[in-house]
């Protein structure tokens, strides 16, 4: 097994920081920070990816609260309807998903640009935020699974729901999954794809290694079976995938963009050096 120490928050005055915090706010930093770089690299406009990407934290946020609390948590709101409300207790990935794809497809339909273009500069940076923010869920903890002897596993020290034990910390295994995509994505970053390509891989690979890994949490709540993300994660998949395939047909290679319009196809280059003369 690996070794978990819980790491306390540091207090300075009347401020607390926590480790989660801190791991977070590096994930939407770094993350926002390499979406801007790439957009500079495909020749797109900063200040659109910075709005963007201001809607999917915002939106993204609030739709995680809300996914998390009726898909999880429906006893809350019969108990307390202004529960969802509360959109600092509980979030769930897959709402956050959800919620900032809205975000992000709403402030760019707003601006009339091209949503693959901009949306694949925004997951190149994502992926790597990733990383950090389940690293921030691994010195919580707070995705315990099952009891086992995996290599991996860490040991777990226990509470009201949960005893003590060797357990899945399912957080360290999505940020160890986020490195090897954002690896994939960098050795990718120079050759041609078609709009879209970067957020139909990260789809294509993250939902059924979601899916599988749902089957290993200790505490859930399940309907049929199936944790709600793992049925999010079924019908994103089966979206992802068509519209994969469908951007693939496209023939849209990345090229410098005008930002009030949509990829246009390269034009023959006999036309282009007629032109030119």
């Amino acid at each position: 097994m690996l070794p978990y120490y819980e790491i306390p928050p540091l207090k300075i005055w009347f401020l607390t920081i926590h480790p989660f915090g801190v791991l977070v706010a590096t994930a939407v930093l770094l993350g926002s920070w390499l979406a801007n770089k790439r957009t500079r690299e495909l020749g797109l406009s900063e200040e659109i990816t910075e709005g963007a990407a201001g809607y999917a934290i915002v939106v993204g946020f609030v739709c995680a609260h809300l996914y998390s609390a009726i898909g999880y948590f429906p006893e809350r709101i019969a108990a307390n309807p202004l529960y969802l409300f509360k959109v600092w207790d509980g979030i769930s990935s897959f709402g956050g998903f959800i919620g900032g794809m809205i975000g992000v497809v709403y402030y760019l339909r707003k601006r009339g640009v091209s949503f693959w273009a901009y949306g694949d500069a925004i997951m190149y940076g994502w992926s790597v935020a990733w990383i950090f923010g389940r690293l921030g869920c691994t010195v919580a903890f707070d995705h315990p699974g099952s009891i086992t002897d995996f290599a991996l596993a860490m040991p777990y020290p226990g509470d009201a729901e949960l005893p003590a034990g060797i357990r899945h910390n399912l957080g360290f295994y999505e940020a160890i999954w986020a490195v090897g995509v954002s690896l994939l994505f960098y050795t990718q970053r120079n050759k041609k794809h078609f709009w879209g390509w970067y957020l139909g891989v990260y789809g294509i690979l993250y939902t059924p290694f979601r899916f599988g890994l749902d089957f290993l949490r200790a505490v859930d709540k399940r309907y049929f079976g199936l944790t709600p993300a793992q049925y999010a994660a079924i019908a994103m998949l089966g979206l992802t995938i068509m519209l994969f395939v469908k951007r693939s047909k496209a023939d849209q290679s990345l090229e410098v963009l005008d930002d009030k319009r949509a990829p246009a196809k390269p034009k023959p280059m006999a036309k282009a050096q007629g032109k030119r003369k």
